[in-house]
C-alpha cells in the first residue's frame, strides 16, 4: 500500500488574523487531496483540492467541501449567523466615488458595526462571476456572490406557414 502524503495547507483569504479580536471572522484554507486521501462525505466532486473554513476568532473549523464557494459560506454560517437574509447589493465598483457610494449605501443597508467585524456583503454576479471573493466587502470581508436571475424571456411569437410562394 503506498503511503500517504501529507496535505499542502494554503489560506485563500489575504489577512485571516486581521478583525477585532475575540470575535469570529471567516478565513477559507485549501489541502492538496492525493489519489490514495480518500474523499469525506462532505465533498461532492473528487477534486484535487479540498477546502475548509476557519475561523481565526475561535479556532472553528468547517467541514472539508469541494468547492472554496461552500466553504465560504460554512464560515459566514458560523461566524455571522444571518448573513444569508440581509440586502443583496448591486455589482461593487472597482474603485473611486462609485465605489465609496456603494460602500457607503452597504453600511446604510446592513446593520450597524457588522462590517467593522469584518461581515459578508451579499452582492448580484452574473453567470460566470460567481466566486465568492475574500476582502471584497467595506470592511474586509468576503462578498458573497448572489447570482441574478435572468431577465423574463418575452414570449416566442407564432410560426407562420408560407402556403404559397406569392404570399
Amino acid at each position: 500500500m503506498p503511503a500517504t502524503t501529507q496535505p499542502t495547507t494554503a489560506i485563500t483569504h489575504p489577512d485571516p488574523g486581521k478583525g477585532p479580536p475575540g470575535h469570529c471572522r471567516v478565513t477559507v484554507t485549501w489541502q492538496y487531496r492525493p489519489d490514495d486521501v480518500p474523499m469525506e462525505p462532505t465533498e461532492e466532486e473528487p477534486f484535487h483540492l479540498r477546502y475548509h473554513s476557519y475561523c481565526g476568532g475561535c479556532g472553528h473549523t468547517g467541514p472539508a467541501r469541494s468547492r472554496e464557494n461552500r466553504a465560504a459560506e460554512d464560515g459566514c454560517d458560523h461566524a455571522y449567523p444571518g448573513w444569508r437574509d440581509l440586502p443583496v447589493m448591486d455589482h461593487r465598483p472597482y474603485q473611486g466615488k462609485p465605489l465609496a457610494r456603494w460602500e457607503e449605501a452597504a453600511r446604510a443597508a446592513y446593520p450597524p458595526g457588522w462590517f467593522d467585524r469584518m461581515g459578508p456583503v451579499r452582492e448580484y454576479r452574473t453567470p460566470g462571476a460567481t466566486r465568492h471573493v475574500p476582502g471584497y466587502a467595506p470592511g474586509g470581508g468576503y462578498c458573497m456572490a448572489v447570482l441574478r436571475a435572468a431577465p423574463a424571456q418575452p414570449p416566442a411569437r407564432a410560426a407562420t406557414v408560407q402556403t404559397s410562394l406569392f404570399d
